[in-house]
């Protein structure tokens, strides 16, 4: 029996997929279980498998296409079946390369499934389409107030912006208009430009045009444009504030090293020791575990932390659920867990949906300490830098300690800056003398 192959809804807000590439060919064969595509969602890339065995066949999406979810994209039939011709369902199929389309997904969404970190999509909008009207040959602002006449050329050579006078100036003194560089409005040549190449010329110096090289131009990935907006529309909605503090690590490291020692083959890593005690802190700090909405704040009852991944395409936040009531080997093995499968593609909605806070860290790079952008709709987020050998001083005197610097980004609807501190001393406190 044949098997259709959609365009699998992987969360409850999606609409579209992006087919990155098959990772099998048409007419070849593919059992079940077996990676067949690879999809691309706002949140992240996906392997897809096969759900039965058979020849891969009718093939209608190309990479980069982006599909309607619950769409047919291919058939598997099944040994010895005989491929019949497809049925055209949709005289207008609704599939694109680009990015700009917005089709309405064919799929009931999934009960009970969360959309916290959906973007919001504006029903009924479709993106403005390129402006076909001819741009004007006669532009206001020249030289003493000249219209700027377009030179007309002949097709495949550029057109010359230059005011009436400077292109009869130039005429006069024998100087060619597409060598010079205008100074006026969208780079028209004005009277005083062929001024000044006449007596360069009458100088022997002819100016040289500028050479100038076209950048490359990458596509966006979907993920990429995703991320885009989210953090635009994150820092243009929530207003941000910073607080920053040291934490002396002296504790972390020394139980990472024990551990080491005794010869455990699993070593939390420093930033397992920083998500439990963001988890554990969050429990007496309710608004910092909140969300904004224009109806009230939303008190999460569960803490979820997400972990900010960054991948070659983009940034992706799988979450620990109820990281608070997890131990620090448990949470550990669930972080490397979650990292392995954004690494190899293997998230599902599950994964990264429903965080309520989220750490980045960047002190494997070699960063000392640097600010992030709230991931919306979260009202707070802890950016930590390497830990590293400072001199600090006490009441004994100066000293050597590894010293990590830790950047709270918060909301300010939602969080005060009181409260913000109070919560960053609660997580050095837990940091320094309360690891385990």
């Amino acid at each position: 029996m044949a098997t259709n192959v959609i365009m699998p809804a992987l969360g409850v807000a999606q609409q579209t997929g992006t087919l990155l590439k098959w990772l099998k060919a048409e007419g070849q064969s593919v059992s079940k279980g077996e990676p067949l595509m690879e999809i691309e969602t706002d949140k992240a890339t996906v392997e897809i498998e096969a759900a039965a065995s058979g020849i891969l066949t009718q093939v209608n999406a190309k990479a980069g296409d982006e599909v309607p979810v619950g769409n047919k994209i291919a058939v598997i039939l099944a040994p010895g079946e005989v491929a019949t011709p497809p049925t055209l369902q949709d005289p207008h199929p609704r599939m694109s390369s680009g990015a700009g389309s917005r089709p309405h997904p064919s799929l009931p969404m999934i009960e009970g499934a969360s959309d916290d970190l959906a973007l919001p999509q504006e029903k009924g909008t479709t993106p403005a389409a390129e402006s076909n009207s001819p741009v004007s040959p006669f532009i206001k602002g020249g030289s003493k107030g000249d219209f700027l006449a377009s030179e007309t050329s002949p097709p495949g050579r550029t057109r010359i912006l230059a005011s009436p006078a400077a292109k009869r100036i130039a005429k006069e003194k024998g100087v060619e208009l597409a060598t010079l560089q205008g100074s006026g409005p969208e780079g028209s040549v004005l009277t005083e430009d062929v001024l000044r190449a006449a007596q360069a010329q009458s100088r022997g110096d002819r100016p040289v045009a500028p050479t100038l090289t076209a950048p490359d131009v990458v596509p966006l990935s979907h993920m990429r444009r995703i991320v885009g907006q989210r953090m635009t529309q994150s820092k243009q909605s929530a207003p941000h504030f910073y607080l920053s503090l040291d934490i002396d690590m002296t504790m972390v490291v020394k139980v990472r090293t024990e551990l080491k020692e005794r010869g455990d083959t699993s070593i939390p890593s420093i930033n397992d020791f920083i998500l439990l005690a963001c988890a554990r802190t969050l429990k007496d700090f309710p608004a910092v575990n909140s969300t904004y909405t224009e109806q009230g704040i939303n008190v999460h009852a569960d803490i979820n932390i997400g972990m900010a991944v960054a991948l070659e395409e983009g940034l992706i936040v799988p979450v620990i659920r109820n990281a608070d009531q997890l131990t620090l080997t448990q949470l550990a093995q669930k972080s490397r867990e979650l990292a392995d499968k954004a690494q190899t593609k293997k998230l599902f909605p599950l994964d990264y949906e429903g965080g309520t806070f989220t750490v980045s860290n960047l002190g494997m790079l070699g960063v000392d300490s640097f600010i992030a952008i709230i991931n919306p709709p979260q009202c707070a987020i802890l950016a930590t830098g390497r830990v590293a050998p400072r001199v600090v001083a006490d009441e004994v005197g100066m000293m050597i300690r590894p010293m990590m610097t830790a950047t709270l980004s918060a909301d300010h609807r939602v969080v005060d800056g009181a409260i913000g501190a109070r919560f960053l001393q609660a997580v050095k406190r837990q940091l320094e003398k309360d690891v385990l």
